[in-house]
């Protein structure tokens, strides 16, 4: 028996809608079994006529947004900074939320954050998360060789040159001189529309990366304070915005799609 174009049209109709559901259905289990855990090393590159010649090719270890919880939360730490190690910076910033709720397993997290070396200082900010146990969260930092930075500006020398680098509160908005290349570092990115007039380089963290993230699309979930900027980079007035997707999502909603959690090394470059 003989099959009509009627017939091929419609297994070929049956066929993609297959391929789709299998597609689909592969995407919910990575969705619901494994995206709460996975995470990756991103590398970035951010070029800017304003940076000192001197700084050209100087690396930023960024990561945010931890959400500690568990003990099993605390040694997926340990492994994930175990790797950063593995990697060259010169830098490093913590964008802040370091636990979800209570601390725990302090002298495990001490341990991991001083195991972290640079030459040129390891600074952080505190998040919405961090906020409620402030004094304990900023001795835990403190213990492990993070100075925390509370809507203050630290000079950064580097051969001989220096970078501006301003620490942002959750609380209030940091005060930016424009006499120099300026990076801040801010829990909420939304704080970009205003600081975009006067800085050259923002790292922010806070939203998880919009947690679901849809091409065409955008975000589908966006925090109070990330509903402007919540995925990815942004550039406006000569000013960049990166926006990390966070080592690990809120316990409340532990699931991701194409936000896969992430630690950014970045490079600095000057332009021609």
């Amino acid at each position: 028996m003989f099959k009509t174009l009627k017939d091929y049209k419609r297994q070929i109709t049956i066929s993609i809608i297959g391929f789709i559901v299998i597609c689909l259905f592969i995407c919910m289990i990575n969705v619901f079994a494994f995206s709460k855990n996975a995470y990756k090393i991103s590398t970035t590159e951010v070029v800017s006529s304003k940076l000192p010649n001197e700084f050209n090719n100087f690396t930023i270890a960024y990561f945010s947004d931890v959400h500690l919880n568990t003990k099993k939360d605390v040694n997926r730490f340990l492994t994930i900074i175990n790797d950063l190690n593995q990697n060259d910076f010169d830098m490093v910033l913590f964008g802040g939320d370091l636990y979800e709720s209570k601390i725990i397993e302090q002298n495990k997290i001490i341990k991991a954050l001083s195991s972290i070396h640079t030459k040129y200082g390891k600074f952080a900010v505190l998040g919405n998360e961090d906020d409620e146990a402030s004094s304990e969260n900023i001795s835990l930092l403190n213990d492990g060789g993070f100075e925390v930075l509370d809507n203050e500006q630290r000079v950064i020398y580097y051969k001989k040159s220096k970078i501006y680098l301003y620490g942002e509160s959750t609380k209030g908005n940091v005060s930016i001189n424009d006499d120099g290349y300026s990076l801040v570092l801010s829990h909420y990115p939304d704080t970009f529309k205003l600081n975009k007039k006067t800085c050259d380089l923002q790292l922010s963290g806070h939203t998880g990366g919009g947690y679901i993230y849809l091409p065409f699309i955008g975000s589908l979930i966006k925090d109070k304070n990330g509903k402007l900027y919540s995925h990815g980079t942004y550039k406006e007035k000569n000013a960049t915005l990166i926006i990390s997707n966070g080592i690990s999502p809120k316990s409340s909603f532990p699931y991701k799609l194409n936000t896969k959690n992430e630690v950014n090394l970045i490079t600095l470059k000057k332009s021609a």
